[in-house]
């Protein structure tokens, strides 16, 4: 496969941030800020869509580590589109509080995941559908 590199060592980024992320944030490290009323609830409406993306990426990682080709291409459609849904659901809600014109720090890095995610997202989606496109034909 195209990009089996590339693909392993994202699924392996991608898992490893996440979890980081949210051990970080449960631990205390890591404190959510009020920004805009309901940010917090907001917040931490995304630990099961975040945990849903950390095991489909590990299971990418193994697949992809392992070849299996059918797993590969399921994991990473699965992973993609959670990614590219938490990304644009993050973004509205950034655009809708007006969140995203504030010259912050955590929201510098907020914008940073959502373009990790949106980019590695239609990364994963071109690959994977080119590999049905090409089982198909």
């Amino acid at each position: 496969m195209k990009y089996r590199g590339i693909i392993l060592g994202s699924s392996i980024v991608t898992a490893i941030g996440t979890s980081l992320y949210w051990m970080l944030y449960f631990t205390g490290v890591t404190l959510v800020v009020e920004y805009v009323p309901g940010y917090t609830t907001w917040f931490q409406s995304f630990i099961l869509p975040d945990f849903w993306i950390l095991l489909t990426s590990i299971l990418l990682a193994v697949a992809v580590k392992t070849e299996r080709k059918t797993m590969m291409i399921t994991c990473g459609l699965l992973t993609a589109s959670g990614m590219i849904f938490l990304a644009l659901n993050e973004l509205q809600f950034s655009i809708n509080t007006g969140m995203i014109f504030m010259p912050l720090t955590d929201i510098g890095l907020d914008l940073v995941f959502k373009i990790y995610c949106l980019s590695f997202g239609a990364f994963y989606i071109k690959q994977f559908s080119g590999e049905i496109s090409r089982q198909l034909n």
